[in-house]
């Protein structure tokens, strides 16, 4: 990569799906789902194969910035940034360009969530570089995925047929997560991508579609220009934040944004990816017993398929059960279908409805 490109990591999400181990404090990029590190590791570690720990942001909670810290000690203390609220991804991003164009004008950002899983770290990095290449003259560029299924937990973008270079399109339009029969037509249309929430753009092109598409969320952070090296900057940040409102980038600038023809490009990619958005994807990419099962400690399973057991703390039996999630943990335990997986996020509303906040 160029001295001029930044890998800018989202860490600031709650992962309500993977309910009951993501909690407030302790979210899903900080779980170890598929091995000895977490999901926030595996990211940052696979972009220092190409980044020096200078040019990696990582754009958290305030609640996790310490932990980030002791997590990552060769990045400098400046690049961990805790915000104050959640505000969705259009305010980390426009913090992240903010705090980039004061430190390196002709900067490039590189912007990925802490908790997807990617499975090639060399196509994917080679993938990265070509986005680099393509985000000159002022393109907002994002990676999509060629789809394996009809999937309904993805966002999908459709692409103009007609290629710029080898696998790269001008983007017709981004939908939002669909019901089956849609995303069927979707995969059989053969012009819709999986949306990987991976963008790549110069920082001053990000700036100028921000200026235009959320000027309000703009002007507001821009106010920040001034207090970046003041000792009272988080008192700032802090009354900026609650200002803004709360949107993603993707329904704020890219969607108004693919209405202007050639604003955006995607990068069709086929380097294994999955956002690990729910349980029933772990079960998907976790390795199975001859039933299909995925266990994890030391459950019993009897005349029971397709199941997710994670346990690892004590011993849970299932007899006779067919596509279910059991996840255990020392103070909760949920027990869903496995195509109701979607859903475990309305356990979070339903815990605050009834005030048991220590489950939160």
């Amino acid at each position: 990569m160029t001295e001029h490109a930044y890998a800018v990591v989202l860490a600031g999400g709650i992962g309500s799906r993977f309910w009951p181990l993501s909690r407030l404090e302790r979210p899903k990029q900080f779980l170890k789902v598929f091995g000895e590190q977490s999901l926030i590791e595996d990211t940052v570690h696979r972009l220092r194969h190409r980044f020096q720990p200078e040019n990696i942001l990582i754009i958290t909670n305030q609640l996790h910035e310490e932990r980030t810290r002791r997590l990552f000690p060769r990045l400098p203390p400046r690049n961990i940034i805790g915000e104050p609220l959640g505000r969705n991804t259009a305010a980390c991003i426009g913090l992240a360009a903010l705090l980039l164009r004061a430190r390196d004008p002709d900067s490039s950002m590189i912007v990925l969530p802490a908790d997807h899983y990617i499975g090639d770290r060399e196509e994917f990095l080679c993938t990265l570089e070509r986005a680099l290449q393509t985000c000159r003259n002022q393109h907002l560029v994002t990676l999509g995925i060629q789809p394996t299924s009809p999937e309904t937990g993805f966002g999908y973008i459709q692409f103009q047929p007609e290629e710029i270079e080898p696998g790269v399109y001008p983007v017709k339009t981004f939908a939002e997560k669909p019901d089956l029969k849609t995303a069927r037509l979707f995969l059989q249309s053969g012009d819709f991508l999986w949306n990987s929430g991976i963008f790549i753009w110069e920082t001053r092109t990000i700036v100028e579609a921000l200026e235009r598409w959320l000027p309000e969320t703009w002007e507001t952070l821009e106010e920040l220009s001034t207090q970046l090296d003041s000792p009272d900057f988080g008192r700032h940040l802090a009354h900026c934040y609650r200002q803004l409102r709360s949107i993603s980038i993707d329904i704020g600038v890219m969607e108004p944004a693919s209405q202007t023809p050639g604003a955006i490009r995607v990068i069709q990619s086929s380097f294994p990816w999955n956002d690990v958005g729910t349980w029933a994807e772990v079960h998907r990419m976790r390795e199975k017993d001859g039933g299909d099962n995925v266990v994890v400690g030391d459950a019993v399973v009897v005349d029971s398929n397709r199941c997710l057991v994670h346990a690892p703390d004590r011993v849970v039996a299932l007899v006779g059960m067919r596509d279910t999630i059991v996840v255990d943990s020392d103070d909760a335990l949920l027990v869903c279908r496995m195509d109701a997986h979607q859903d475990v996020r309305h356990v979070i509303a339903r815990l605050k409805e009834d005030g048991l906040h220590e489950l939160l």
